[in-house]
């Protein structure tokens, strides 16, 4: 049941930052607007694009672990971002934004607690960290 239960947050979180990240290298006016207003345009969103793109796949992939640290830096940024800068509603949207990306937030830093030991080069050392106290 844990393996189902993670891959419905894996395939939810990658279901909501591909089409995200697509939209960020289109150059979608409400990403344009954000970067704007972050003083990141266009090369900040071009990147962070492909960043939740990447992270996106490897979510997929046997690499989880790997894409779930990505999508959790990132979406942490952007929790910061909307804290400190953009707000909760941003264009109208109701606070959408801000709900879908606390939604990733939740779900990646669940799988990548759970798939920890599978990060590359640090996972192996997790047990010998003080890391024993966790599932």
């Amino acid at each position: 049941m844990k393996t189902l239960g993670l891959w419905v947050l894996r395939i939810l979180a990658a279901a909501i930052l591909l089409p995200v990240g697509y939209q960020k290298l289109m150059g979608d006016e409400m990403s344009i607007m954000l970067f704007d207003t972050l003083g990141m345009e266009p090369h900040g969103r071009v990147i962070i694009g492909v960043v939740e793109i990447i992270a996106a796949l490897l979510l997929l992939s046997p690499l989880a672990a790997s894409g779930a640290l990505l999508a959790v830096g990132v979406m942490l940024g952007a929790i910061i971002a909307h804290v400190t800068v953009l707000g909760v509603e941003v264009g109208g949207d109701g606070g959408r934004l801000l709900v879908m990306l606390s939604i990733v937030f939740a779900s990646t830093t669940t799988v990548l607690v759970a798939l920890r030991r599978e990060l590359p080069v640090i996972g192996s050392t997790l047990d010998r960290q003080g890391g024993e106290g966790l599932p």
